[in-house]
């Protein structure tokens, strides 16, 4: 009886220790969550864009290759502007017309920023991401109480088809009522560095505080071809063939680094009738059997992410006859013996559950 008693005492005390261990080992990891060392929303990648060393003047690429010419017209090179540019300041003084902004008690003022009619809080909106082609979001960035960077996404998006203002993608359409509430929603410092991530290209981090003074905004050159300080310094003799020897998947997971990676993608929305999938191109690319057959598809075969698209045929037909030419016999064709237009079917842009039309990117028989 006595052995029983010490082995389950023994016992008792190894499951105290085993369950001491295992709370100290979540508090370590929600630690490390809580600045950045372990995130569910910050990949390396982000990481890798706090790395200020081996990078070349962006103006190097343009002394030498052609295509950066006309780069800085695309809506890569436009993704994230201070919101003091005087093209955003014009495009936000028009949410003061805004009869849903009205209603909702705000007075904006471009210059200082937004605030409530009842004078009882504000608010100032520091950046705007979005080149414009689809939308654009103001952010203002605050400080939290450790000094990290968190972001409020303001409540208001421009949306480029209605050239109207309406409720921001993905937040609610009655605001909270917080004392931030009608402002948008407060994200903590691990999302800001994703949405940063993905609209720049030189994002410096210290201690959770993202230094937005030295911020280089847009995806530039270096952030899709690696950092180019040895290869300007060489004359171009040092090279990253990356894009010229990648398989189609780390292709399409370069570009989805920003455009959704498919494992970032909920099981439960993997549906081909789910309209908010068409956002997120790489998700449905990787499931066409366009894709999945032709073991050489990657986005560049169809878009040229070297020139804004209204200087490129990204809407014809060119692209798929590369694959599916009525001159060759061996090529598979529409059984619908339409010989043009396969967008139409195909790809259609669909509207999603925003004020927003994406290209559905999950080329099918629909």
């Amino acid at each position: 009886m006595l052995g029983l008693t010490q082995q389950v005492r023994q016992q008792t005390a190894k499951t105290g220790r085993s369950f001491l261990a295992l709370c100290i080992a979540i508090v370590i990891t929600l630690t490390l969550f809580r600045w950045g060392s372990v995130s569910f929303y910050v990949s390396p990648v982000v990481d890798s864009l706090n790395v200020a060393t081996g990078r070349a003047d962006e103006q190097s690429c343009i002394n030498c290759h052609v295509q950066a010419e006309e780069f800085s017209a695309t809506g890569h090179a436009n993704a994230l502007t201070r919101a003091g540019s005087p093209e955003v300041l014009e495009l936000l003084s028009r949410l003061g017309d805004s009869q849903q902004a009205l209603d909702e008690g705000m007075l904006v003022d471009p210059q200082a920023g937004v605030s409530l009619v009842d004078g009882s809080s504000s608010i100032s909106l520091d950046w705007c991401f979005g080149s414009g082609r689809h939308a654009r979001t103001w952010v203002s960035t605050i400080g939290d109480s450790q000094g990290a960077t968190d972001l409020l996404e303001f409540r208001w998006t421009w949306y480029s088809e209605s050239d109207a203002f309406d409720v921001t993608p993905g937040q609610p359409e009655e605001h909270f009522s917080t004392h931030l509430g009608p402002f948008g929603v407060l994200y903590d410092h691990s999302k800001a560095r994703r949405c940063f991530a993905c609209h720049s290209s030189y994002l410096a981090i210290d201690d959770g505080r993202l230094r937005l003074e030295d911020i280089e905004t847009g995806v530039n050159c270096q952030r899709c071809h690696g950092q180019r300080a040895a290869h300007v310094a060489s004359d171009g003799k040092i090279r990253d063939n990356f894009w010229q020897t990648a398989s189609p998947i780390d292709a399409v997971n370069r570009c989805a680094q920003c455009h959704r990676r498919p494992e970032e993608v909920d099981a439960d929305e993997l549906r081909a009738d789910d309209p908010d999938l068409a956002r997120f191109q790489p998700v449905g690319l990787i499931r066409s059997k366009c894709f999945t057959v032709s073991q050489k598809m990657t986005c560049t075969t169809c878009h040229d992410p070297h020139r804004p698209l209204e200087a490129q045929d990204s809407l014809g037909d060119w692209q798929c006859i590369q694959c599916h030419d009525p001159a060759e016999s061996s090529d598979t064709l529409c059984k619908a013996g339409q010989p043009e237009n396969c967008l139409q079917c195909h790809m259609p842009k669909v509207q999603s559950t925003d004020p927003l039309r994406f290209t559905d990117h999950w080329i099918r028989v629909r």
